[in-house]
């Protein structure tokens, strides 16, 4: 998880769900290799565990590691200091273990009542794995694995906007309650959702024969799906860790590029053309550029537009189409479009000029 190496394309929506589904597989192995190791030699000495005690055991661990690895991927990815990485992760973990385990236990006692004497009988027994009687047990581990990312991230905004723990992280403005419960909201029904669709892929490759019927194998594939969409559901890699840069792809001034964004998040306007002073970039006449060509804005909630400000043609070219921006005197004000990552804009009659529009990690302005 390095911002550096995580480019501004569909990849970054899955790099935190890979993040996260290595960790939840990683869990289920070392909770395999303690069942397997560990769980028989304490079980033949009588100490207190149990076989029933290994399922809560794997679901309230996987449910703390996916939580606790999505603030940990944030933390890296926002270059957050070691510290604060650590209390995030632990508070997030923390809170998903405690109410895992405090609806484990209620369920626990409640069990043996539903459905009468002989159901209870057989809810008790901890060798019965179908999804049909465990499913809730998923559910709410995945809600507060949701839940507990939720609460340490708010906690997080807290901490910044007294003033502590900002590397990395710096709220511009307070969240409206609207604001706090669609992400409540999202973290939630994200956790809730992850962990179903990691409950049914272990309900179908372990008690299927025609697909797997491997209970072992079930499991690993089950916590890979639930962190997986865990990390594509409740967080993604967010658009203010990178800025927008001007880069020059004509041989005058070939690789010449500069950022579009201020360093203290406000709005900015960079200036193209020929001009000798006072433009962020300088391109020459010969080329078609004029004195006052073009510019590229940003605004303060990261929106990338440019406008033609010039007579001369100027064009944006994007896949499957094609703005020309042009300045029209008869017009009240220039014509703009906004910009999206990779967009080239060709300046000139023939397009002799072209400069693109890129979108790179903020840490290297």
């Amino acid at each position: 998880m390095n911002i550096y190496l995580i480019p501004y394309n569909w990849s970054r929506h899955v790099v935190t769900a890979l993040f996260i589904g290595g960790a939840a597989t990683i869990t289920w192995w070392l909770n395999l290799v303690l069942v397997v190791a560990v769980g028989p030699w304490l079980h033949a000495g009588g100490s207190w565990w149990t076989h029933g005690f290994e399922g809560g055991l794997f679901v309230c661990s996987l449910a703390s590691v996916i939580s606790g690895s999505s603030l940990l991927a944030e933390g890296l990815v926002r270059r957050r200091r070691f510290r604060w990485q650590v209390f995030y992760v632990g508070l997030a973990g923390f809170l998903t273990l405690l109410s895992t385990l405090i609806f484990i236990g209620i369920y626990g006692l409640i069990r043996p009542y539903l459905g009468g004497e002989a159901m209870g009988t057989l809810l008790s027994d901890s060798s019965l794995v179908t999804l049909r009687y465990r499913l809730v047990v998923w559910a709410w581990a995945g809600l507060a694995a949701g839940l507990g990312a939720f609460l340490s991230r708010r906690f997080q905004v807290w901490v910044a906007s007294k003033g502590y723990g900002k590397d990395g992280y710096e709220p511009s403005r307070s969240s409206t309650w609207a604001e706090l419960g669609l992400d409540a909201f999202h973290h939630s029904g994200g956790g809730l959702a992850a962990a179903t669709l990691g409950a049914a892929v272990w309900h179908v490759f372990g008690h299927y024969d025609a697909v797997v019927g491997d209970l072992y194998l079930a499991a690993a594939l089950g916590s890979l799906t639930w962190g997986f969409l865990h990390g594509a559901f409740v967080w993604a890699i967010p658009d203010n860790l990178y800025a927008g840069w001007v880069r020059v792809l004509s041989a005058e001034r070939f690789g010449r590029r500069i950022p579009l964004n201020h360093v203290d998040g406000t709005s900015a306007e960079r200036f193209l053309g020929h001009f000798p002073r006072g433009l962020d970039v300088f391109l020459p006449s010969a080329r078609g550029v004029a004195e006052l060509h073009a510019s590229f804005v940003v605004d303060s909630e990261n929106r990338y537009t440019v406008r033609g400000l010039s007579v001369v043609p100027t064009v944006v070219k994007r896949f499957l189409e094609k703005v020309d921006l042009r300045y029209d005197p008869q017009r009240p004000a220039p014509l703009e479009t906004e910009l999206n990552m990779e967009d080239r804009i060709r300046i000139g009659p023939n397009g002799e000029t072209e400069v693109e529009f890129l979108l790179l990690p903020k840490e290297e302005q």
